[in-house]
């Protein structure tokens, strides 16, 4: 649903010229019913109201949900279905940059956002996009990130993202998704510690707010669970760690992050549980998209071993690294980047040693 404030609107001519090529289809889709694809992941419910076309709303919703559970490659598949339904979808085009941010695991791929960037900015030179004032603010936030003199490490980038979303979300109050991605972008930012009460407090305040009539929003479970990461704040999180799981089971990080407040608490069993529902959904997710293997979520295997070692399963952690040594094996003999694998199975093996968690 478009908002009244309109900065730019497609002059016919213009509308008629080429635009860049669109982003392949999904690997996971036919080409040809890329474009068709229901909403078939259960990844919970939000409200995102936003400028761009009727067609494109599912892909881009479902994009938008995947990015809140920190999947980025499946974020990324949805806004570029999304810009395919409506090349001049500027939202779509945000939703792609954002998903070469990864602020909380201190990850950053500045060269792939500007590209997206650049490839808006052209959509926009031949007046292909409608834009509203709020989406405005959302795209020069998001260019604090990927643009600049050069001179600015990405501390700096990330610190004034996060006093941009802040104001966005205080000149927009009725946006929850401002409000949540001002309090992701604040725990990113440099300085913010989770042994810090104050800070902690300042993030987790806006988002318990949501949390009244929100309890099924993968954002705000996710990222309460983020600020309440530490042994002081662990039990306020652990309403939130019984629900995330149940709100979106297609994410194998959502199915992880309970697991987050499970360890602070040395819940073992609950903390094994979710990283094997978490392991499980990762390879269902890489077998269906034919993706290699690394793609599987390896730090939730890492954390199945932490959770068995604690409880002196040792015959269960060493059959996690006969596993793994398989996988090592099997991606070499498919031509394959092993990615983090050979590294986690050394990591594993010097564990398993000396009887420890990896962290």
């Amino acid at each position: 649903m478009a908002s009244a404030f309109v900065v730019a609107v497609a002059p016919a001519a213009a509308q008629q010229q080429v635009l860049p090529a669109p982003p392949p289809a999904p690997a996971d889709v036919p080409v040809d019913t890329a474009d068709q694809q229901s909403n078939a992941l259960t990844l919970g419910t939000l409200s995102f109201p936003n400028s761009g076309a009727e067609a494109a709303q599912r892909a881009f919703k479902t994009g938008v949900l995947a990015l809140h559970s920190f999947w980025y490659p499946e974020a990324r598949d949805r806004f570029q279905q999304a810009q395919r339904l409506d090349p001049g979808f500027a939202m779509a085009y945000w939703g792609e940059a954002m998903t070469h941010e990864h602020g909380l695991w201190e990850q950053h791929d500045g060269e792939a956002g500007r590209a997206v960037l650049a490839a808006l900015d052209s959509a926009k030179a031949v007046g292909a996009v409608d834009m509203t004032e709020r989406e405005q603010a959302y795209l020069d936030a998001l260019r604090t990130l990927y643009e600049g003199d050069g001179n600015d490490s990405i501390d700096e980038r990330r610190a004034g993202y996060a006093e941009q979303m802040t104001r966005l979300a205080e000149h927009f109050p009725d946006d929850e998704e401002a409000t949540l991605f001002a309090a992701l972008a604040r725990m990113a930012a440099p300085g913010f510690s989770l042994d810090d009460a104050g800070k902690v407090v300042n993030v987790a305040a806006p988002l318990e707010a949501l949390y009244k009539n929100r309890t099924r929003h993968p954002g705000v479970l996710h990222y309460l669970i983020h600020a309440y990461d530490s042994k002081t704040f662990a039990p306020m999180g652990l309403r939130m760690a019984r629900t995330y799981a149940e709100v979106a089971p297609a994410s194998s990080h959502a199915l992880h992050m309970p697991s987050h407040i499970f360890r602070r608490l040395e819940q073992w069993e609950d903390m094994a549980a979710s990283n094997v529902d978490a392991y499980r959904a990762s390879v269902q997710w890489q077998k269906r998209t034919d993706r290699p293997l690394r793609m599987r979520d390896f730090h939730a295997y890492r954390w199945l071993f932490d959770a068995y070692m604690a409880q002196d399963q040792y015959e269960k952690t060493q059959q996690l690294i006969d596993r793994l040594k398989g996988f090592v094996e099997k991606a070499e003999r498919r031509g394959e980047d092993p990615g983090y694998m050979p590294d986690l199975l050394e990591r594993l093996r010097e564990h398993q040693k000396e009887r420890t968690m990896t962290e």
